[in-house]
Parts: structure tokens; C-alpha cells; sequence
């Protein structure tokens, strides 16, 4: 069976560890990216961080998963934690959690994202993507239907306001949807924070999500400066981690000190690739901007 958002949304728990992974790789993001997801991958990552923790007699009660995909590594963290004595509770979050199925026509329906933006077609039991690979879609004919789908899907959507009829699809792993310890939410890590975040957390993670290839190092500092934010001050984790090509994890475990600073408790293999931006955010920031200041200042007005 291949899943579409229909059968994905009734098909329970009976679908295989692949046929969800196809799944969710068959959802492109409206950003470029896609709901990407594989069982186990954190595993060595949680034995560290647990180990970490016990060495500190530390039992976070809040943490916060961030950039989750599916949510079945949140899962394999929550259970992981129960094993060890720890009795957490874990928001989840990512950038498009949620999604509205509509149906268009007989046999055909849409998947929007929060935005009515189509991130899946549906054509009788056949999932279908919205975006083009370039010219080499056309040469292969597919370039065409997608092509047609898009305008035809966006004249309904507009013509029928279908977006009102929309069943609401949360994209996660079943198991980990009806999971106590678990709930999930939208978020942007570079927008401003909202106010029942911050200060929040004992724990935060955040896996594949702050690296260099996403992101310029402005928007890393951004990003990390609203992490900080959500913690609830000395003592609590933030952990980066990124898992290369191999298969191999290569993150770091920090800690806010009582100045308010991130120090290092442990890394796994090279450790995050951005540890110089989560060790000194504000010190850096401030350079910056007393750089800014003096190029302001040595820069004539113009008259407007």
C-alpha cells in the first residue's frame, strides 16, 4: 500500500516503519524541505544525554523537541527517558505540524498547509506531488499533470472557498500522537518568541535543524538567542546535534551556567557545528552591532 494523506490519516497503526518513511519524504515543505523520518536514528545521542543527567542527578520535567519531522524521535526520547526514571513532558514542534485534507472532486482531494498552499495531490488512491524538478519533468510528461493540478486545484480551492471544508491532518506518527507524554506544535525558531515559551524549558533539543546549510550565522544567532529564551535559566540543556551522511551523530550537551552563559558538558564525536555561535551569541552580537554603529556613524547622511 502507498500512503497518501487519506490513507495515512485512517490507516492507524498498521502501516510498516517503511511506508511511513516513503510517506512522509513525499511531503514537500513549501520552504524546499520534506518531512523526512527515520526510527532509531537518536538513539546514541539519548544514551549520552541520559548519562549526561545522571552523572548531575538531573531530571528535567520540561523539555522541548525541536524541528521534530514525524515525532517518532521525540517518541524514542520520551521512552527512552521513562526507562531511565525520568518522568518528562516533551513539546514537540516543528515548522508545519498541521495540515487540512480537502476534498476537490470525486476521487480527488488536496492536502494544504496553514497557509492553503497544496503540499499533496490526490488522485484516487495516488499521492502526487505539487512540485516541478525542472525541465526534465516535462520531458518525462509528468511536468504536465503536475502543472495542471496546481492550476486547476488553486481555481477549485479559490471558486469553492474549499479551504472551509478541510479535515485537519496532524503529521506525526500515530504512536507518538496518542502519546500522554507528548504534544506537538507549530513553531519558527527565528520569529519572535511567544510569551508562554519563554523561560519555560529545563531542556531543549534540537536535531538537524541549526546548521550552516540551512542557515546563515545571522540567522543561527537568532536562533539560539530564542532557544536561551525558552530555558528556564542556570542549569538547564540546550543539545544540538546533526547526523551526517554515515549515519553518524555528532552533537553537543550545553549547560547555562549561573552567569548565564552556555558552558560545554559533553560532546558526541565532533560535537555541533556551531558551538562557537551557542558559546558566545552576545558577546559576538555585541561586536556586531558596535560594528554597525561605528559604520553608521563614519557614513554620511543622505538627504532623502
Amino acid at each position: 500500500m502507498i500512503l497518501n494523506a487519506r490513507s495515512f490519516l485512517t490507516a492507524g497503526h498498521t502501516f510498516t516503519q517503511r511506508q511511513e518513511a516513503a510517506f512522509f519524504a513525499s511531503i514537500r515543505l513549501r520552504n524546499g524541505t520534506f518531512k523526512t523520518t527515520d526510527h532509531h536514528r537518536l538513539d546514541d545521542l539519548n544514551l549520552l544525554v541520559i548519562g549526561e543527567w545522571q552523572k548531575l542527578d538531573r531530571k528535567p520535567r520540561e523539555i522541548m523537541d525541536v524541528g521534530v519531522s514525524s515525532g517518532i524521535s521525540s517518541l524514542e526520547w520520551a521512552d527512552a527517558l521513562a526507562r531511565a526514571g525520568i518522568d518528562a513532558k516533551i513539546v514537540a514542534t516543528d515548522l508545519c505540524m498541521h495540515a487540512s485534507l480537502v476534498p476537490l472532486l470525486p476521487a480527488y482531494e488536496v492536502l494544504l498547509d496553514r497557509d492553503g498552499k497544496v503540499i499533496q495531490h490526490i488522485l484516487g488512491n495516488r499521492p502526487v506531488r505539487w512540485s516541478l524538478d525542472g525541465p526534465r519533468d516535462f520531458f518525462r510528461g509528468t511536468g504536465f499533470l503536475v502543472a495542471a493540478l496546481n492550476a486547476f486545484a488553486s481555481t477549485l480551492l479559490l471558486l469553492t472557498n474549499g479551504r472551509r471544508r478541510g479535515k485537519d491532518v496532524l503529521l506525526v506518527n500515530p504512536d507518538a500522537r496518542d502519546n500522554a507524554r507528548l504534544s506537538f506544535a507549530e513553531d519558527d525558531i527565528l520569529a519572535p518568541n511567544p510569551e508562554h515559551l519563554r523561560g519555560r524549558f529545563n531542556a531543549i533539543r534540537v536535531a538537524n535543524l541549526l546548521n550552516r546549510g540551512y542557515f546563515d550565522e545571522a540567522q543561527l544567532r537568532r536562533a539560539v538567542d530564542n532557544l536561551k529564551d525558552r530555558l528556564m535559566g542556570a542549569g538547564s540543556f540546550l543539545i544540538v546535534n546533526r547526523t551526517h551522511a554515515d549515519g553518524n551523530n555528532n552533537g553537543t550537551i550545553f549547560q547555562l551556567s549561573e552567569a548565564n552563559k552556555f558552558e560545554i558538558v559533553a560532546r558526541m564525536r565532533d560535537g555541533s557545528e556551531i558551538e562557537d555561535i551557542v558559546l558566545s551569541p552576545d558577546a559576538d552580537g555585541a561586536q556586531l552591532r558596535a560594528a554597525s554603529q561605528n559604520r553608521s556613524l563614519s557614513t554620511p547622511s543622505r538627504p532623502r
